[in-house]
């Protein structure tokens, strides 16, 4: 069954994701237990998701695309990731 919001003249479109977003989550999975202070509560962790996935191009792909060039490397979405959770640390969102 399709999402239906996804559906523009038949066409289910729920297929193509932002790469650079899923770059952004891996990355997140790998530093986000290292930083120091950081609660790990939702609020947070969608804070430092948010920061970090505006700062970064976006680069759509379908499922099962090839992607011969990032536009931005691994080093440069862990540096992102790293400084946004930084930010939240110092200036959480809540109490």
């Amino acid at each position: 069954m399709q999402n239906e919001k996804y559906v523009v003249n038949g066409y289910n479109l729920e297929h193509i994701r932002n790469l650079n977003e899923e770059r952004v989550i891996q990355a997140m999975r790998a530093l986000l237990h290292k930083v120091q202070g950081f609660d790990g509560c939702q609020l947070c962790t969608e804070d430092v998701y948010a920061l970090s996935a505006k700062q970064l191009p976006p680069q759509y792909v379908q499922v099962g695309s090839i992607v011969l060039k990032k536009n931005v490397t691994d080093e440069d979405v862990y540096a992102i990731v790293k400084k946004s959770a930084q930010q939240v640390v110092d200036r959480p969102n809540h109490d």
